[in-house]
């Protein structure tokens, strides 16, 4: 079934940065949307999306772009980004270093001015995500504690610069992205299920006896107040991403690690307190198109967006029941967030423009000279 609505999703596919055609890159970073009001105009509206340049010996960092794709000033980062998510109440932002990460930075949202750039303990690895307090006085930093080979939240005061103030456990193992709940209080992560170690880099070390799943932490304490995994028979599902819900639950999409042969639904949704996830409804052709991999959730309050980078398309589905409502085809299409008018989607092929959702992608075109990583995000003050 196809949705026909222009408004639904933006593309970016072609915009030109610095004078050079940009494209995404599938498989992480972040198109962070930043807006002062829930439905602000397009005036009030700045995106931040972290870069690679094309070549041989890429450098890293983040633009930001105005609605037109202007680009507004950019700032170069240690490594390859991954998140990206401001700081309430404060021209701010953090940017995270994809997965396994030795650190994250800071920047000022008014003209780019880098801040401290963090590194991780010896002991630990960030895992590409973070989130701040309501208040934004602390940022909270997924991460493995690699010598126990758990999932860990890594605690920094932000009015210190940033200084290490303590860690918390996620109760999971591999945790990629973490986000502070409508209550103020409790932290919702991902827990992927997966091992790595730095002497292997982004290598999956326990892939028959993984252990995914979302749980609910007290971020004051560190205590555990729900924990949910998927079915038996998905076991080999990683649960990577996960986006608010209007009714105080979390959406989520999942990657398959250990493929078994079989189709199998790739997002959900889940409230705490209520027992099992509850699975979205898929229509066949599009599970096999997506190729096992979710790359980005977003919800927008009425609908749930998933997007496959590998299968060149993205679903959507009702916030309300799951009920599967359409798709688009996006080539290399990953990244997502909820804007004014429905979503904008990064991809491979550029330029930003409204789409029916069931259009077809266009031609494949030359590498650009920057690449754009497109995991997205939107910031409601």
């Amino acid at each position: 079934m196809a949705v026909d609505r222009r408004n639904i999703l933006g593309v970016l596919a072609g915009r030109v940065f610095g004078g050079r055609l940009v494209a995404s890159l599938s498989g992480g970073g972040l198109l962070a949307v930043l807006t002062g009001k829930a439905q602000a105009a397009d005036a009030d509206t700045l995106y931040l999306n972290a870069y690679a340049t094309a070549g041989a010996e890429p450098s890293f960092g983040v633009a930001a772009l105005d609605r037109t794709g202007k680009v507004l000033f950019t700032t170069a980062t240690p490594g390859r980004a991954h998140g990206i998510v401001s700081r309430p109440g404060m021209a701010e932002a953090a940017v995270f270093a994809r997965r396994p990460g030795r650190w994250f930075q800071t920047l000022s949202l008014a003209d780019g001015t880098p801040g401290p750039v963090v590194r991780a303990p010896d002991d630990r690895r960030f895992t590409g995500h973070g989130d701040y307090s309501a208040d934004g006085r602390t940022l909270y930093v997924a991460e493995d504690d690699v010598l126990r080979e758990e999932g860990a939240i890594g605690v920094y005061d932000a009015t210190d610069n940033y200084r290490r103030i303590g860690a918390i456990p996620t109760h999971g193992l591999g945790p990629h992205e973490l986000i502070l709940m409508r209550d103020g209080t409790t932290l919702a992560v991902a827990n992927g299920g997966v091992i790595t170690h730095p002497d292997t880099g982004r290598a999956k070390l326990n892939l028959d006896s993984m252990d995914s799943s979302l749980t609910y932490v007290e971020a004051a304490t560190g205590k555990l107040l729900d924990k949910v995994r998927l079915p038996e028979e998905h076991a080999n599902l990683g649960m990577r991403h996960i986006a608010l819900l209007d009714d105080g639950g979390i959406a989520f999409g999942v990657q398959d690690e250990r493929p078994i042969g079989m189709l199998q639904p790739l997002a959900g949704a889940h409230r705490p307190g209520s027992g099992a996830v509850r699975l979205f409804d898929t229509p066949e052709d599009v599970l096999s198109r997506m190729q096992g991999y979710v790359g980005s959730v977003a919800s927008d309050g009425k609908t749930v967006a998933a997007s496959s980078p590998m299968g060149g398309i993205i679903g959507l589905w009702s916030a309300t029941d799951g009920a599967w409502l359409g798709s688009t085809a996006l080539a290399d299409g990953c990244g997502l967030a909820p804007s004014g008018e429905g979503y904008l989607a990064t991809s491979g092929l550029g330029v930003i423009e409204p789409v029916s959702v069931s259009a077809e992608a266009g031609p494949e075109r030359k590498a650009p000279a920057f690449r754009w990583d497109n995991h997205l995000t939107r910031r409601v003050a």
